[in-house]
């Protein structure tokens, strides 16, 4: 039976530059939204990792194919480029995980040279990989945008297809200072509500945040929040973070094609209609 999108708020946890869209989106809809910033972005500081930046950024014109894993690593890594590539250097294939990323290059001009869609609709890491241009790499040089310490899948099947593979390594993800406080206060809001609860998870990376932050509440929350977060609904945009979830507790989740704005409506909207989402028992 279908449902209203006026019977549900949707917790936000993206960092506000990428979630004021899909807020406005998902209001625009009917649903009701709350915010919980679960990561938060920063540019390193430390001298030694900007020193290596920039000595990638010096050896640009090197590689033969560049990969940008997020919008942030096309922001940081475009105003790297910027100062020291006015004319960025001929020769070189562009590649990016995700429609979202593709269009922020192309914002700068950069096109890319191929997306990867899985028969899914995925565009993760492993669906970049299926990517035509992708797959005849021996001796090849590949650089890869990314924030600190992200994950290695990509980079190790390059490696393994006879790749030289380097990181850019740009910013760094963290929990915000804020976020404990903001979990209080979501909580105390929404205990009582009517509204089903539907908190929305676009990275592993945030539900890492998510679970350590449960750890921290005192012992006479704990119970209570973790209650709250497993008795509700759960948004997801791969079958990756399903399966972590599921090892977190979470016991009803909706898994979009991927972490598009427009993926996740989708999955949305499609729950409404038919309430369906994965079940997944003790």
């Amino acid at each position: 039976m279908a449902d209203s999108p006026q019977n549900y708020c949707v917790v936000i946890t993206r960092p506000e530059a990428q979630a004021a869209i899909w807020h406005e989106q998902l209001q625009t809809l009917g649903f009701n939204c709350a915010r919980l910033n679960l990561l938060e972005i920063s540019p390193v500081v430390d001298d030694d990792k900007i020193r290596a930046i920039k000595n990638k950024i010096l050896d640009f014109d090197l590689y033969q194919k560049v990969i940008f894993v997020s919008q942030n690593a096309v922001e940081y890594g475009m105003d790297w480029l910027e100062d020291y590539w006015p004319q960025l250097p001929m020769g070189i294939d562009y590649f990016a995980v995700g429609a979202t990323t593709a269009k922020k290059l192309a914002s700068y001009g950069v096109a890319v040279q191929d997306l990867a869609v899985s028969a899914s609709g995925g565009m993760t890491s492993e669906d970049l990989l299926s990517a035509e241009h992708l797959q005849d790499v021996d001796g090849e040089k590949i650089l890869i945008f990314r924030g600190c310490g992200g994950r290695g899948h990509l980079a190790e099947e390059l490696r393994k297809r006879g790749a030289w593979v380097d990181y850019c390594e740009l910013y760094e993800r963290g929990l915000p200072m804020a976020a404990r406080e903001q979990l209080g206060q979501l909580l105390a809001a929404t205990g009582s509500s009517a509204a089903q609860i539907v908190l929305s998870l676009h990275s592993g990376e945030s539900l890492h945040n998510l679970v350590g932050l449960l750890a921290q509440l005192p012992s006479t929350q704990q119970e209570r929040a973790c209650a709250w977060m497993h008795n509700n609904l759960l948004l997801v945009p791969s079958q990756r973070i399903v399966e972590a979830a599921q090892v977190a507790g979470f016991k009803r989740i909706i898994c979009a094609e991927n972490a598009t704005d427009n993926a996740m409506t989708a999955a949305l909207l499609n729950y409404c209609r038919t309430q369906e989402c994965i079940l997944l028992q003790d």
